[in-house]
């Protein structure tokens, strides 16, 4: 069962400047809930889908003109942080927590069906992600001392337990926070951080799931609330991460990274993030770190990403992420906060 309410994008937008020369525009809008969001799927410059607490669904298909919310009683009242949209009407959700259940719709959101779920009582799903419109990952804590990853050729509709990945550390896990622990590139690879061990560390495969390998990387790390919250694939063998430690949210120390040879050497970086980060994406030749601190901007100078202070008025944002046109960025947050970030 769901139910729907419409409303207004608030009538005010924000031109600040970023990093570079090129301004920004930052458009505040009403989301219609008071809630952290965290689960954040852009299928186009007017498509997204937005999973929210208590089985709450937030959908633009007019680029944030007006949200609708729906609701469905088949999260069991949990938070759906992950979450992919193929087109306005077909999405995916994960529920973060027991019941651990991957909820699909077809309809927009009109009704929803359980394609998996757990039954062992112990899952807790980190992310989610897709290569094209049949395949996908999801990625969940160890269950039974492994981790459990599972995976899609139809589309979501059926779900495959993967084997043979490398085995948790004590203490490792994922981060639920926002729906960034996966990144896939065009030829096959995926890459997921992990955190809350002693190393910060990514499970890479590069023949879509068959084959996986642990790479340590210099993420803060050593407690439970320290590591990689946030990976993001950038050209042939650019990958990024970033994180820290959520617990202390304004240290600076082990918050980005990035490798040039898909992980197997990672450089951090002189000018850190301005502290813990749970999403990072490239946009129009720069980089944009979210977390509850702020907002940080980070420019290649040299081999290196030096980051600053955005000085957007965004406050606790938790996730961010592009529309594939490239023209239209969205950043989503706590309070039920929701940015649209175009260029002018």
């Amino acid at each position: 069962m769901t139910r729907r309410i419409s409303l207004g994008l608030v009538g005010v937008s924000l031109i600040l400047a970023g990093c570079s020369s090129e301004a920004w525009r930052v458009e505040p809008q009403v989301s219609g809930v008071s809630s952290s969001l965290r689960g954040l799927s852009v299928v186009s410059d007017d498509i997204v889908w937005i999973g929210a607490p208590e089985g709450t669904i937030l959908r633009t298909l007019n680029g944030g003109q007006t949200w609708q919310v729906m609701t469905t009683e088949l999260a069991g009242g949990a938070d759906l942080r992950s979450a992919h949209g193929f087109d306005e009407e077909h999405a995916l959700f994960i529920t973060a927590g027991q019941p651990a259940r991957i909820l699909a719709t077809r309809d927009g959101g009109a009704s929803f069906a359980i394609v998996w779920q757990d039954d062992s009582g112990s899952a807790f799903f980190d992310s989610l992600a897709f290569w094209d419109d049949q395949q996908g990952l999801a990625f969940s804590d160890p269950v039974d001392g492994a981790f459990l990853v599972l995976r899609t050729h139809d589309g979501g509709e059926s779900w495959q337990t993967l084997t043979g990945l490398p085995a948790p550390l004590e203490g490792e896990a994922g981060f639920a926070a926002s729906n960034s622990s996966i990144a896939l590139t065009g030829t096959g690879c995926a890459f997921i951080g992990t955190g809350g061990g002693p190393v910060a560390r990514v499970l890479r495969s590069c023949d879509h799931g068959e084959h996986w390998i642990a790479l340590d990387t210099p993420i803060a790390a050593g407690s439970d609330g320290a590591g990689i919250f946030a990976v993001t694939a950038s050209g042939p063998s650019t990958l990024a991460v970033s994180g820290g430690d959520y617990q202390s949210p304004e240290s600076m120390a082990g918050t980005f990274a990035i490798s040039r040879d898909n992980g197997d050497a990672w450089l951090g970086s002189d000018a850190p993030p301005l502290g813990y980060r749970s999403d990072i994406v490239r946009l129009w030749g720069e980089w944009i770190a979210v977390g509850t601190t702020g907002v940080d901007l980070g420019r290649e100078i040299e081999l290196s990403i030096m980051w600053r202070d955005s000085g957007w008025d965004i406050a606790a944002p938790n996730a961010v992420a592009i529309s594939p046109s490239g023209e239209t960025a969205w950043i989503i947050g706590a309070e039920g906060g929701i940015w649209r970030l175009k260029a002018r």
